[in-house]
């Protein structure tokens, strides 16, 4: 690809969201020496998802037998607290398709959040990152240690200084169940074979100055295997982006896209018949997401993650993309470029155990 073609693709970068027919207390017990992850919650909470309610226990006043020491206890403070192991990828904290559910989740805590269209609800990605420039939001992340953040090379190429944002949901709002939470940004690591051009290699880490208090809306991400593949798989994006290539404005409230995975074959011969043109070559370090009209990553979404569902794991997630790049956005039968994670896993393990780092937090 010559240098008027790095101009182009360079300049479409997902540096800010989606867009289309309508878019666009819990404490840590964070310990590095024993690798011990978990998150205090009530005992009647500590389901694979945090979703239990106290009308779900028949005799909440005894906790004693109703823990029956099945549970560490010593770590937390509260009563009926107990240390919940964390598992990384785990989404909605309730189903909201469950109108009995929801309406006794209202009772219990008093408000009622839900998505309208495609908004996404609190705490239902909880390894979704803000990173700002000089308290400016300037890109999406992920989590994938209580100390690291994932995003885009392309987003932290500037001098900064960069902050970290785990927990939001909706930028505009003071008033959310769970606080979120800031954490400034100690180094970044970009990828040794990152090009600016043509944004091969689109990945870098970002080692916090401390680890953020892992809750029900701060639990890491799960990361796939290498080599993984997901062709044609319905997976998930989420961002804070425009909803518009020209006109739109950020939003304050997460949203949320399913998209398809593309075969790296058929996004290759459709971005050679855009203005990239027949000798494009799409590099192994992307894979394509998206191609339905009007549903797509925009400007602000870049560094926000990809996301397919573990198979035979309801409500868990991996990370199987960053937000790139891609022509303009929303074109149908154009797909969006998303950084592969699957080529860039040993890369994430070594950076991370060098930095003294356990990376088992994000298997599964």
């Amino acid at each position: 690809m010559n240098f008027f073609w790095f101009t182009i693709v360079f300049s479409f970068f997902r540096l800010g969201s989606f867009i289309s027919t309508t878019i666009s207390n819990d404490i840590i017990e964070y310990q590095s020496h024993n690798q011990n992850y978990c998150i205090c919650v009530p005992y009647y909470q500590c389901k694979e998802d945090y979703s239990g309610l106290a009308e779900d226990v028949i005799d909440i006043v005894d906790v004693r037998s109703a823990m029956n020491g099945n549970y560490d206890t010593e770590r937390c403070v509260g009563y009926f607290d107990v240390c919940c192991k964390v598992q990384c990828g785990l989404g909605k904290s309730f189903n909201s398709n469950d109108d009995i559910h929801q309406t006794r989740l209202e009772k219990f805590f008093g408000y009622r959040i839900l998505g309208e269209n495609n908004e996404a609800e609190f705490a239902e990605f909880p390894w979704m990152l803000g990173i700002l420039e000089d308290k400016t939001y300037r890109c999406g992340g992920s989590l994938i240690h209580p100390q690291v953040a994932l995003t885009a090379a392309h987003c932290v190429t500037r001098a900064g200084p960069f902050t970290v944002r785990a927990g939001e949901w909706n930028w505009e709002a003071l008033s959310e169940p769970i606080p979120h939470q800031d954490r400034n940004t100690k180094k970044v690591i970009i990828h040794p074979q990152y090009h600016p051009g043509s944004l091969r290699n689109d990945v870098a880490l970002l080692i916090l100055e401390k680890p953020f208090r892992l809750t029900r809306n701060v639990i890491p991400t799960c990361l796939p295997n290498k080599g993984a593949r997901f062709d044609y798989q319905r997976c998930l994006t989420m961002g804070w982006g425009k909803n518009s290539h020209k006109r739109g404005t950020y939003q304050p409230v997460l949203k949320k896209l399913e998209l398809p995975i593309v075969p790296r074959e058929k996004c290759l011969k459709v971005l050679q018949s855009t203005i990239l043109g027949t000798f494009f070559n799409l590099h192994e370090s992307f894979i394509c997401a998206g191609g339905e009209a009007l549903k797509d990553t925009c400007k602000g979404d870049g560094g926000g993650p990809l996301m397919c569902p573990i198979l035979g794991q309801p409500g868990r997630y991996q990370q199987v993309g960053i937000v790139s790049w891609g022509i303009t956005c929303g074109l149908q039968n154009t797909p969006g470029v998303y950084a592969n994670i699957a080529i860039f896993v040993d890369w994430i393990d070594f950076t991370l155990s060098r930095h003294g780092f356990d990376s088992s937090i994000y298997k599964y």
